[in-house]
């Protein structure tokens, strides 16, 4: 079960919250700041969900033990090509 699955019901419930104190506030009673309070901690736990989500699936797509980071000298072959290249057909730069 996805994180996003797993906290679908409390955001369910929280809008439900959200709801009633809307209505509070709009018939004149007190309720304001937790209307307030409880829009903020939906959008975090929103936020939370797909930052997780991007996360997960970044690290779906790294192919190796790097976790994303390039180590030093991960690409030293290809200068090396380059400079085979350029011996074998003359180039010497620019």
């Amino acid at each position: 079960m996805s994180l996003r699955e797993r906290l679908q019901p409390t955001i369910t419930h929280l809008t439900e919250a959200i709801d009633y104190y809307s209505e509070q506030n709009v018939k004149g009673k007190s309720g304001g700041e937790h209307y307030v309070r409880l829009i903020k901690i939906v959008e975090d736990i929103k936020l939370y969900i797909v930052e997780q989500e991007r996360k997960d699936h970044e690290e779906l797509c790294v192919p190796s033990r790097t976790n994303g980071r390039l180590r030093d000298g991960t690409y030293d072959w290809v200068e090396e090509l380059r400079s085979e290249d350029a011996r074998e057909y003359g180039y010497h730069g620019a």
